[in-house]
């Protein structure tokens, strides 16, 4: 595995040591949600979109985070 091939899972890694469950992607999003303006751009040069997963939104509203 190549240091590139693991940033996907750094990035995804690194939001669940947050606390928040996300899907990371190559692909940009086709509608943009409220959650995701930008993509994040890896020391590599490829851009991964973030978004948090439907099952975390559910918990953010269930916790009455806005």
């Amino acid at each position: 595995m190549t240091d590139h091939e693991g940033c996907r899972e750094e990035v995804r890694s690194g939001m669940a040591d947050l606390g928040i469950e996300v899907t990371v992607s190559t692909a940009e999003p086709i509608i943009v949600g409220r959650y995701q303006a930008y993509g994040h751009i890896c020391p590599h040069g490829t851009t991964y979109w973030v978004e948090p997963t439907s099952e975390q939104i559910a918990q953010w509203h269930r916790d009455g985070v806005r």
